[in-house]
């Protein structure tokens, strides 16, 4: 076990919650046993275990009793709890995004691995502050404009909680070509968004391939694989809502899935050459078309 004080409240979490889960399968109890022993419902005992409730310093030593973990175990499965309760900085924008959302903050906030998959809209994290406004503006008839500025205002400090970190995490990205022609408000907004990308593209620890239309590999939705100290999570955004996973099989059929969107992407160098055609051609006037190009 690593040093609870030195991750973040997400990490810390999830590695106390696969702590506990591995020191009561070591000794063979099941989640109603350690249940009954503790006098805990059994609902109490699986939703610690998931994660969807905390746990009281109280009530954690008194579980490690039974299972049978010494005080210097005990001691460190404490401070990692603490950890876990510490608040983030979009603690301060929680009115304004789902638990789903929030956790993915959390998790981009400690990675030090990201990947990304997008079919519909540019990346959250690679967003322009024009592009982010249109894109909110959209999704209702009439958008208050103080809600499309705090979720502005939640995406830029995103990004550089990302991208500005002394050390920041490496991230692929891949885009379906349809996103690049997918015009989020006017002209102007766009050739500055897909320059945006190049300059991005540019940047050591951030790759972005554009999936060409021609390619016979394609997803429906997009997704975000992030890895940190305690291994790797999926999110998966759909029009049902959103999921989180952190099981190995689903983490691994994910790496293989962008491993083929990757595969089948146009490389660095042609990337970067749409990507400069596309943006000149909005900066034209033009809305830019693949079947226009010679």
């Amino acid at each position: 076990m690593g040093d609870a004080r030195k991750i973040g409240p997400n990490a810390a979490g999830r590695m106390l919650r696969a702590d506990l889960r591995r020191a009561r399968e070591s000794i063979g109890l099941t989640q109603a046993q350690v249940a009954g022993h503790l006098k805990w419902s059994l609902s109490k005992m699986m939703r610690i275990e998931r994660g969807d409730v905390g746990i009281s310093t109280a009530d954690l030593r008194a579980l490690c009793e039974v299972l049978e973990l010494g005080p210097a175990v005990a001691d460190e499965l404490v401070r990692r709890a603490r950890s876990a309760r510490e608040r983030g900085w979009w603690h301060e924008f929680r009115g304004d995004i789902g638990p789903g959302y929030a956790t993915l903050i959390g998790l981009e906030a400690e990675a030090d691995r990201m990947i990304h998959f997008d079919c519909t809209v540019v990346s959250g994290l690679l967003q322009t502050a024009g592009y982010a406004e249109a894109l909110q503006s959209s999704f209702l008839d009439e958008p208050d404009p103080q809600w499309v500025a705090r979720r502005v205002a939640l995406r830029l400090r995103r990004q550089q909680e990302v991208h500005a970190r002394l050390d920041p995490p490496t991230l692929s990205v891949v885009l379906d070509e349809s996103v690049l022609y997918r015009r989020i408000g006017s002209r102007e907004i766009m050739a500055e968004q897909i320059r945006r990308l190049a300059e991005y593209a540019r940047r050591p620890h951030l790759e972005i391939r554009v999936l060409p239309f021609e390619s016979t590999e394609y997803r429906t939705d997009p997704f975000v694989l992030l890895g940190d100290g305690a291994g790797d999570m999926v999110y998966v955004e759909s029009t049902i809502g959103d999921a989180l996973f952190d099981d190995d099989a689903t983490v691994q059929d994910f790496r293989k899935r962008f491993a083929a969107l990757s595969a089948a992407a146009l490389d660095a160098e042609r990337t970067g050459q749409l990507l400069h055609r596309v943006a000149d051609g909005y900066a034209a006037g033009a809305d830019p078309r693949p079947w226009l190009w010679d």
